[in-house]
C-alpha cells in the first residue's frame, strides 16, 4: 500500500525549489550546444540530401516521402542559412514536445499543490528527451524530424481528443488530424501505423466518436488535398508521385519491399550498456525512495542524487567533459532506465494496489506511447529499436504513467523532478555522442575552426580543415572552368550531393544519385529517364573512378552520351579524408559536356525508340 499521507512529513518547499530550477537550468543547457554548434560541421552524404530536396524539390517527379516540400518554405524563408534551419528545427522539435509533456503530465494528476510553475518545468526538462533524435549530429530539418514532431502533434492530439464537442476536444481532433497529415508527409508507412495506433486507442478507451472522427478524418484528407494541388497541380499527379517513388524505390534494392516492412527486430546490449541500465536505474530508485521516506534527511539524499545528474549534464554541455557514450547504434534505449526506476517504484513504494488507481484511458495512452518509437521506424530499412530510439521520449513518458500513485498520494511533482533531471543526464550523454562523433565526419565539432561559405545562398558552416580545403577547392575548380549556379550535374561519385550542393549544381534525376546498392544503375537510369533531354545534354559530370558508391558509366549510354569521350576534363581535386563516411581520400573529376548538340540528338532518338 502507498506511505499513508499523514505519517509523512510535508514535502520540503525549499527542497523543491532546487530541484525545479535545476531543471530549468537543466533545460536550457542542453539547448544551448544545440544552437551553439548549429553553425558546425555536415555530413556530405545524407544531411546535403536534405538541403539539396527541401532547396528545390520541385524538380523531381517521384517521392515517396514529401518533407522537403513541407520544410521549403523554411528553407526560402532563412534564405538557405543552414545554422538557422538547424536552430528552427531545434525550437521546433522542443516546442511540440513540451506541449505533449505539459498536456500528458497534465491528464495524468488534474490537481496538486505544487505552485503553476511546477508542471511547466518539468514538462520543458522531459521535453529535452525529444532531442535524443539529434545524437548523430543530423539536426537539419528531414524526414526524420519531419517524423517525430507528426508524432508529438498527434500524440497531443490524442491526449486532449474526448467523444464530446467541446473546445479543447475539437482542438484534440484537428491536432490529430494535423498529425496525421504531416507523418504522411514524412513517410506514409508511419502515418499508416499511426492511423491503427490512433484508432485503436480512441476505441479503447471509449473517445470514438463518429461525428469527431469525421472532422479529424476530413481535415487531414484536406490537408493533404492541398499539398498535393501545390505540389503538383492534382490529386492524380500527387498519386502518380507517390506511386513512382515507391517504384524508384524497389529498383534500389534498399529494403523497403512489404516483406521486410512487417518485421520483428531484436537488439543486443553490451555490458557496458547493461551497467549504465542498472546504475541509472537503481540511481532514480533511491532517488524516488528518498522522496518518500519519513525522515527529512533522506529527502536530501533525493537532493543529492539530483545534483549528481545536474551535474553530469552540465559537464557534458559546458565541455568539462569529451566522452561520448559509446554504446552503439540503439543508445536511445538508455531511457529504459528511467523507465526501468519508475517500474521499480511504483511496485515497491506503491504496491499492485496502488497500480488500481492508474485509470484505464491511462493504462491505454501508455501501451500507445511505448508503442510510438515503432510506429516512427515502421518502413525503414534499419533495426527497428535502433531507429524508434530516436523517438525515446514516448518510451519516458510512458513509464511516468507508473508514478501517477505517488504523485497523487503527496499531491506534488517532486517524484517527476528527479525524473526529470535523470532523463537530461542521459539526453545530455547522447547528444555529446553527436557532438564528438558526429555521422560521417572525422573530429568533435569543437575542433572545427575553418570557416566558409556554401551553397548559392554562402551560408557559413565551421568546418575541419579537411573539410573546408576540400570545399574550397572544389568551388575554385568549378569558377574557373565557367561553371554557372543552376548548371545541371550528373552524380557519377554516388556519395556526393553535398559537393553539388555546394557549387549551387542542379542535382538532376535524384537529389542524391545514390551508389552503393544492387540497385543503383537500375535508379539512376530510372531517375533521369524523367530528366528532359535538353537538361541532360548540358549537364556536366562529377566523376569518382572506383570509388566506393560510384554510378558505373554505362549510365551515360543509356542517356545517350559517350563519356568520357563527350566530355572534357576540366578539373581534378581530392576528397577530404573521411567524407562520405571512408577514411581513404580519393580522386574526382570535373567534366563539361563537349556534344550538346549530339547527346540531345542521340538522347531524344532512343527515347522516341523506347515510345515506339
Amino acid at each position: 500500500m502507498l506511505i499513508d499521507e499523514q505519517s509523512q512529513p510535508s514535502l520540503n518547499l525549499p527542497l523543491q525549489k532546487i530541484l525545479v530550477a535545476l531543471c530549468v537550468a537543466g533545460t536550457i543547457l542542453i539547448i544551448w550546444p544545440l544552437l551553439k554548434y548549429s553553425s558546425y560541421g555536415i555530413d556530405f552524404t545524407d544531411e546535403s540530401f536534405y538541403l539539396v530536396w527541401m532547396s528545390n524539390p520541385f524538380i523531381y517527379e517521384g517521392s515517396i516521402s514529401q518533407f522537403g516540400f513541407v520544410y521549403h518554405p523554411l528553407y526560402k524563408l532563412l534564405g538557405g542559412d543552414i545554422a538557422a534551419l538547424r536552430q528552427v528545427n531545434v525550437f521546433i522539435t522542443f516546442a511540440f514536445a513540451w506541449g505533449l509533456a505539459y498536456s500528458f503530465l497534465a491528464s495524468l494528476v488534474q490537481e496538486t499543490n505544487d505552485s503553476r510553475i511546477t508542471l511547466p518545468v518539468v514538462s520543458a526538462s522531459l521535453a529535452t528527451s525529444a532531442f535524443i533524435i539529434f545524437d548523430s549530429w543530423l539536426v537539419t530539418p528531414n524526414y526524420n524530424s519531419l517524423n517525430l514532431q507528426a508524432l508529438l502533434i498527434a500524440a497531443s492530439g490524442l491526449i486532449l481528443a474526448e467523444k464530446k464537442a467541446d473546445y479543447k476536444s475539437i482542438i484534440g481532433w484537428l491536432l490529430l488530424s494535423v498529425g496525421l497529415w504531416l507523418a504522411f508527409m514524412a513517410k506514409p508507412s508511419t502515418a499508416l501505423a499511426l492511423a491503427v495506433g490512433a484508432f485503436i486507442y480512441l476505441l479503447f478507451t471509449h473517445k470514438l466518436s463518429i461525428r469527431m472522427l469525421a472532422l479529424s478524418t476530413t481535415s487531414a484528407l484536406a490537408l493533404l488535398s492541398i499539398s498535393a494541388i501545390l505540389i503538383d497541380g492534382s490529386l492524380v499527379g500527387f498519386f502518380n508521385r507517390l506511386q513512382l517513388g515507391i517504384e524508384l524505390a524497389k529498383l534500389l534494392g534498399g529494403g523497403h519491399t512489404l516483406s521486410e516492412i512487417f518485421r520483428i527486430d531484436n537488439f543486443y546490449l553490451s555490458a557496458k550498456f547493461k551497467v549504465f541500465i542498472l546504475l541509472i536505474a537503481g540511481t532514480v530508485f533511491l532517488a524516488l525512495w528518498s522522496m518518500c521516506a519519513k525522515n527529512k534527511k533522506w529527502q536530501v539524499i533525493g537532493l543529492l542524487i539530483s545534483i549528481v545528474f545536474f551535474s553530469i549534464t552540465v559537464f557534458l554541455t559546458l565541455g568539462q567533459v569529451h566522452l561520448a557514450a559509446g554504446l552503439g547504434k540503439a543508445q536511445g534505449l538508455l531511457i529504459f532506465a528511467v523507465v526501468y526506476a519508475a517500474v521499480i517504484s511504483a511496485l515497491v513504494l506503491g504496491r499492485l494496489r496502488a497500480l488500481q488507481s492508474i485509470t484505464s484511458q491511462q493504462w491505454m495512452i501508455a501501451a500507445l506511447f511505448l508503442a510510438m518509437p515503432h510506429i516512427y521506424a515502421f518502413g525503414t530499412n534499419v533495426n527497428y529499436w535502433q531507429a524508434g530510439s530516436s523517438a525515446a521520449i514516448f518510451w519516458l513518458l510512458a513509464g511516468l504513467t507508473l508514478l501517477v500513485p505517488l504523485i497523487r498520494e503527496h499531491g506534488s511533482w517532486i517524484f517527476a523532478l528527479p525524473t526529470s533531471l535523470a532523463a537530461q543526464a542521459i539526453t545530455a550523454m547522447l547528444l555529446k555522442t553527436g557532438i564528438e562523433q558526429p555521422q560521417r565526419q572525422t573530429q568533435p565539432l569543437r575542433f572545427n575552426a575553418s570557416t566558409i561559405e556554401i551553397g548559392s545562398h554562402g551560408s557559413k558552416i565551421v568546418l575541419s580543415e579537411g573539410y573546408a580545403e576540400y570545399f574550397s577547392r572544389v568551388e575554385s575548380v568549378a569558377r574557373q572552368a565557367g561553371f554557372k549556379p543552376t548548371t545541371p550535374i550528373i552524380d557519377l561519385s554516388g556519395q556526393s550531393p553535398g559537393i553539388l550542393y555546394s557549387i549551387g549544381a542542379e542535382n538532376i534525376g535524384q537529389a542524391w544519385t545514390i551508389g552503393g546498392y544492387s540497385g543503383s544503375l537500375k535508379l539512376a537510369e530510372a531517375a533521369l529517364a524523367l530528366t528532359s533531354c535538353e537538361k541532360i545534354s548540358t549537364a556536366w559530370i562529377l566523376f569518382e573512378q572506383d570509388g566506393p558508391r560510384s554510378i558505373p558509366v554505362e549510365l551515360m549510354l543509356s542517356l545517350g552520351a559517350n563519356f568520357p569521350s563527350d566530355y572534357r576534363l576540366v578539373g581534378t581535386w581530392k576528397t577530404a579524408d573521411g567524407a562520405g563516411g571512408y577514411k581513404d581520400s580519393r580522386i574526382q573529376d570535373l567534366y563539361e559536356p563537349l556534344e550538346h548538340n549530339k547527346i540531345l540528338m542521340t538522347c531524344t532518338k532512343l527515347r522516341k525508340g523506347m515510345t515506339q
